[in-house]
């Protein structure tokens, strides 16, 4: 993906982009990472293109967002001046991929059923509101995983976080899992409007599991 869309784009360095990308990812990073995260946004958002939807307006940027979700902004923000600065559309598309990938409000705005139509063409700044929102469906795509590979990305978030104590993991994943049930729409777009039922179960599941664990005392959830 991360090729394809410097190809596209003619960004130069691209290769060395993708070293000093994989360089500075945290060592103790396990789920948030390119081999797990995003590479699973990437694959996720592949299948969609491949199913034949109707692809964002940057198609290319956008990929290139996907790739650096999990990349520090300060560096993000110096690769996209090197791999763009020969682009015609050099500002726009760096606006348009820093909208993407900091813009959390717009793409969670569906869930009170404020703001505009998914479809609209109307831009919110310089990303439309349908690319905000394909951007964080795809990245709550793993709730709505098959039950296998949920259960082995909960088990890469709980590895992710080995410095806390058994019972204190629980609480606090349990009260994240909460928040997510508690929201009306986790998909904001038509695209992914049938994986509600599937992330929910997996969401509640997850929550009966490990609140289990309290009450029998089990070292590690199972």
């Amino acid at each position: 993906m991360w090729r394809n869309a410097c190809s596209t784009l003619c960004a130069p360095g691209a290769e060395e982009a993708w070293r000093r990308i994989v360089d500075t990812a945290p060592s103790d990073t396990v789920w948030h990472s390119l081999r797990n995260c995003v590479a699973y946004q990437a694959g996720v958002w592949q299948n969609l293109l491949t199913k034949g939807i109707d692809d964002v307006v940057q198609p290319a940027a956008f990929k290139l967002a996907i790739v650096l979700r999990h990349t520090p902004s300060e560096l993000t923000v110096k690769l996209l001046s090197e791999l763009l600065r020969l682009h015609p559309q050099s500002q726009d598309l760096t606006s348009y991929i820093l909208a993407l990938l900091t813009d959390d409000e717009a793409s969670w705005c569906g869930a009170c059923g404020a703001g505009e139509s998914p479809s609209s063409p109307t831009p919110l700044g310089p990303a439309p509101l349908r690319d905000l929102r394909l951007f964080g469906d795809c990245e709550l795509a793993v709730l709505a995983a098959s039950r296998e590979e949920y259960d082995a990305h909960a088990k890469l978030v709980r590895a992710e976080y080995s410095k806390l104590t058994t019972n204190n993991y629980v609480e606090l994943r349990v009260k994240v899992l909460n928040q997510f049930s508690q929201i009306p729409n986790l998909y904001h777009t038509p695209e992914f409007a049938g994986l509600e039922g599937a992330a929910r179960e997996n969401i509640e599941r997850e929550i009966c599991t490990l609140r289990e664990h309290l009450l029998t005392g089990r070292q590690e959830p199972k």
